[in-house]
């Protein structure tokens, strides 16, 4: 791929500056039902702002960022499973919370339960704490969302305590948090200034709950779903989102199975052309949550959620599974079964079959069976299959090649398996577009052999015709035989997200740029909560960078590095677009950042084996820009 997958290391922000001290706003009021982690006490006996012993007043040098972070849905997910919820928490706040605070110069005030509060003397560090503590957190897929609120204001101390009013509305802002999110103050915001890496949004001035006023909130953008606001979406189909089935049992061998199932129900669910379907990437933000449909259908867009939950003993497997309302909230219909494994992709057709009987009655029985996915006859294949998926993407050196061999033992468990061949048909293409390979032209044969194969197979498997088209645009430069699967492949799976993305830098590369951006927007709308959305956004950066939106090309080439400093070929499309963009010192850093990773990159090498454009004064163009921004010829 020409776009890049770039994670950021903390230099990608500038050194936080030193916070100054500003009024903090707050306001004063009963906290009766506030976090356990400060006494209500403290300010219900003293409305009108004595102090009580032992505090002193507040200063200036005890102006602070105070940050609250806990788990969503936390009560709920102990009840449903006590000990695993505990030691999934516990694991994460003693891996990911603490360590990252530390790392960013925060101090720990007290824990209490799934709660931490924490401060930070500078803002912006505690900004980027929580940015960071979000993508981690996203990252280990443990089924735990966090929220994250942060205010800057005078603390009085009461021994290892923190009291005051600043405290209480950065404790009521977390009620506004969404699953994953970052809000703030407008003391926080003001010292923002200057941190384009940064993206938020206005929250405008919320009421806190029982402190009788408002105050001006702001949100950090940490996923998709608000980076095309305003960008229209043609589709009026109705959309639906398969959930992570839930596994209470907790064996690592039902994981992959319940993740089987419902990847194997999307897949199924994907054929059908009259639904839209939101990726299991997405949805997987939202694994071992207690579903609130209202709330879930909202933030994924979808109209329907399915839900379920596998329980196994011995060989016999326990599947409940229910359709669910978002609108509503409401159970239109559901379907608990008992079965043997091996019958298992038969349970999965009948789930399918359920959610399409309630959405589109007028598709006969018939006609919906043969838009099923034919399905692999080993679970060794499946295991294989998706514990390379967990791998594949992250672009670690060491992961990425394990991921190798558990999609060839996937294929060799089961060579009928169509999407273990396209995934390495994609493993390669994106060994040669890393830098990585030892025989570049070799491995773009075998991509385009692998993908060729996975469609023999299945000529209905969306991912190996987009993979098939790309690779042959990519690396072959037969831009005309790319479009022409690109095409059949989101004809054959509509909502592919992974299809539009790679179908927008084929169509950009032909000078069809409208259509290129259209496609991955279409990508990003379709897969907001993506695990990897760092490719996204990298995609959309090379789409604009060939329309000639070289700002806006910046702008997510550098949120895509900001998710992944990894992905080489970001970081080459990003240095090609600040030379256009008249940023030529901002260039050379990027290239230099390129040669750290890719030590042996040259010009004239990736000229050889990468093709851009059909149009060659474009591919001169994009080589020369890379040499003025400091790559080796």
């Amino acid at each position: 791929m020409r776009n890049g997958l770039f994670q950021q290391d903390e230099d990608v922000l500038p050194p936080c500056p030193k916070a100054a001290t500003a009024p903090d706003g707050g306001h004063s009021g009963s906290s009766s039902d506030l976090p356990k982690m400060f006494s209500p006490a403290d300010t219900e006996q003293n409305p009108g702002g004595a102090l009580p012993p032992n505090v002193s007043k507040a200063t200036d040098d005890l102006k602070v960022c105070v940050g609250f972070v806990d788990v969503v849905g936390f009560s709920e997910l102990m009840h449903t499973d006590e000990e695993g919820t505990f030691y999934r928490w516990t694991d994460l706040r003693d891996d990911v919370v603490l360590p990252l605070m530390r790392q960013h110069g925060g101090t720990l005030v007290k824990l209490t339960g799934d709660g931490i509060l924490t401060t930070f003397d500078d803002p912006v560090a505690a900004v980027r704490w929580g940015r960071e503590l979000q993508k981690k957190a996203r990252q280990r897929r443990q089924g735990l969302s966090l929220r994250i609120s942060l205010n800057f204001c005078r603390v009085l101390r009461d021994g290892n305590d923190m009291l005051g009013d600043g405290v209480n509305i950065a404790a009521r802002l977390q009620e506004f948090v969404s699953a994953g999110g970052i809000i703030w103050t407008q003391s926080v915001q003001d010292r923002l200034s200057g941190q384009n890496q940064l993206e938020t949004r206005s929250l405008g001035r919320l009421p806190l709950r029982k402190l009788g006023e408002t105050v001006a909130a702001y949100e950090l953008v940490t996923d998709a779903r608000y980076a095309l606001e305003g960008a229209v979406d043609g589709s009026i189909l109705p959309s639906i989102a398969v959930m992570p089935f839930a596994n209470p049992g907790g064996d690592q061998t039902d994981e992959y199975l319940a993740a089987g199932i419902s990847e194997g129900i999307i897949s199924q669910l994907s054929r059908n052309s009259d639904l839209t379907v939101i990726s299991r990437s997405s949805t997987l933000a939202f694994g071992r949550q207690a579903i609130e449909p209202r709330s879930v259908g909202r933030a994924l867009n979808a109209r329907y959620l399915i839900t379920g939950t596998l329980w196994r003993s011995g060989s016999q497997i326990r599947l409940s599974t229910q359709l669910l309302d978002t609108e509503t909230g409401r159970n239109l219909t559901g379907l608990q079964r008992d079965f043997n494994q091996s019958d298992m992709f038969a349970v999965q057709d009948e789930i399918v079959e359920t959610a399409l009987v309630h959405l589109l009655p007028g598709v006969l029985s018939e006609e919906r069976r043969r838009t099923l996915r034919k399905q692999p006859a080993s679970f060794t294949a499946y295991d294989s299959y998706l514990k390379a998926l967990d791998l594949i993407g992250d672009l670690e050196r060491d992961e990425f090649d394990r991921a190798r061999h558990h999609l060839e033992d996937a294929i060799a468990a089961d060579p009928g398996f169509s999407s273990p061949l396209a995934w390495l048909a994609r493993w390669h293409s994106l060994n040669v577009g890393q830098g990585w390979s030892e025989d570049p032209k070799a491995d773009a044969h075998k991509a385009s052999s692998l993908a060729r194969k996975a469609i023999e197979l299945d000529v209905k498997n969306a991912l190996a015709l987009a993979t098939y088209g790309h690779v042959q645009s990519y690396l072959f430069g037969d831009f005309e035989t790319a479009i022409y699967y690109l095409d059949r492949a989101r004809e054959a799976n509509p909502s592919s997200s992974i299809a539009w993305l790679l179908s927008s830098v084929t169509l950009s590369s032909i000078g069809r740029s409208k259509e290129a951006i259209h496609a991955a927007e279409r990508a990003l709308r379709l897969s907001p909560f993506d695990q990897r959305l760092f490719v996204f956004y990298v995609f959309l950066g090379t789409v604009h960078y060939d329309a000639g939106n070289f700002e806006t090309a910046i702008k997510w080439l550098l949120r895509g590095l900001a998710e992944n400093h990894r992905y080489t070929s970001g970081l080459r499309t990003l240095a090609v677009s600040q030379i256009a963009a008249g940023k030529p010192s901002d260039a050379k850093e990027t290239v230099a950042r390129l040669l750290e990773l890719e030590p042996e990159f040259s010009v004239s090498n990736y000229r050889k084996t990468h093709r851009h454009y059909n149009d060659a004064k474009l591919v001169d163009q994009f080589c020369a820009r890379l040499r003025q921004a400091g790559a080796p010829e």
